[in-house]
């Protein structure tokens, strides 16, 4: 890399100095420069405005995450900012377009390379903080409810961990789909925020009732449940469906190891699959995005606009992982004034 060389700035995690009493520290992240590549044919080049934070930054920062085959070690799976350069085979997009994008790593940077058929454009009105909170919440929540599962008009939806990112967006994307909502949360303050959004109702995941309560509440069961959490609510989930409903598994936070009977699954007809949109080959990922291009769904009568939990500038990137890491969120966190980083 020259001074003549155009300059892309970048977070990598790099290992701390061991903490007291001699255990290792977790890694930190670091901006550096890097020389900045030109998009290839399918490619354009984003100058990002923001990027949003997910769990799989945490992951890949504690080293327990190693990024798809070919993508870049610069984390980061979803950007906003502006088109700089576009490669010969990019048609539709042009320098200068508004627009977000769901990329497979490398957003916690200045620029970023994406192909093409992984982007959205920036709705109108919209924030680039807001665009950057988009990709990955919606493409999730699309492709496992509509695409997978089929949601249509009158079927009941259950959102575990609704207040996360991509929960408050399952639960836009469900009522835009014609569903009714409900939701389950950890506490009673995250369950009023819910609530607002339209989910009805929401359950305390973690009261000694809880399995009962849905039951109650639902007395007909789910036809679908999104699981965002894993074990820790299997059995809330299994009393939520209904007999032919769908499991739909994208997330372990509490747990991956459950005990099902298969004699249960077969009386009541019930259907589990599981996914995960990060490790999607490209032209499966193009296939979700292109499906959000021809809804256009953010154009309907429900605001898909994310719920923004906290922004924080890109220098105080530590802090925002820190805040990710704590969790109890409403919505997302996001990086803004990513261009501005020097």
């Amino acid at each position: 890399m020259t001074a003549a060389d155009p300059v892309t700035r970048q977070v990598l995690f790099t290992p701390a100095e061991a903490a007291a009493g001699g255990r290792p520290a977790p890694p930190h992240p670091v901006w550096r420069s890097a020389s900045r590549a030109a998009p290839a044919a399918d490619q354009v080049l984003i100058q990002v405005h923001a990027a949003g934070l997910n769990r799989a930054d945490l992951l890949q920062r504690d080293l327990d995450y190693t990024p798809p085959a070919g993508e870049s070690a610069v984390p980061g799976l979803e950007c906003a900012g502006t088109i700089a350069a576009i490669g010969p085979d990019v048609a539709g997009w042009q320098v200068g377009d508004q627009v977000c994008a769901l990329l497979g790593s490398g957003g916690y940077a200045s620029h970023a390379l994406v192909s093409h058929h992984q982007l959205l454009p920036v709705p109108t009105g919209w924030t680039m903080a807001e665009a950057a909170a988009l990709p990955e919440a919606l493409a999730t929540a699309w492709w496992n409810l509509r695409m997978i599962a089929g949601v249509r008009p009158g079927d009941r939806v259950l959102v575990h961990a609704a207040n996360s990112g991509v929960g408050t967006t399952a639960v836009k994307v469900a009522q835009s789909l014609g569903a009714t909502v409900a939701g389950t949360v950890r506490g009673p303050a995250l369950a009023d925020a819910v609530h607002r959004l339209g989910a009805d109702p929401v359950v305390v995941s973690t009261a000694l009732n809880s399995a009962d309560e849905l039951r109650r509440l639902a007395p007909d069961g789910f036809d679908v449940v999104l699981d965002l959490v894993g074990a820790a609510v299997a059995d809330m989930t299994m009393v939520g469906l209904r007999t032919g409903g769908r499991w739909l598994s994208v997330g372990v936070l509490g747990g991956d190891q459950v005990s099902l009977s298969l004699r249960t699954v077969i009386r009541r007809r019930l259907v589990l699959t599981g996914g995960s949109l990060r490790s999607l080959p490209p032209a499966e990922k193009a296939a979700i995005i292109a499906d959000l291009r021809r809804a256009t769904p953010w154009a309907g009568p429900v605001d898909l606009r994310p719920v923004i939990a906290a922004r924080y500038p890109a220098a105080h990137v530590a802090a925002a992982l820190d805040h990710l890491e704590r969790g109890g969120l409403i919505g997302k966190i996001v990086l803004t004034d990513l261009e501005e980083i020097t």
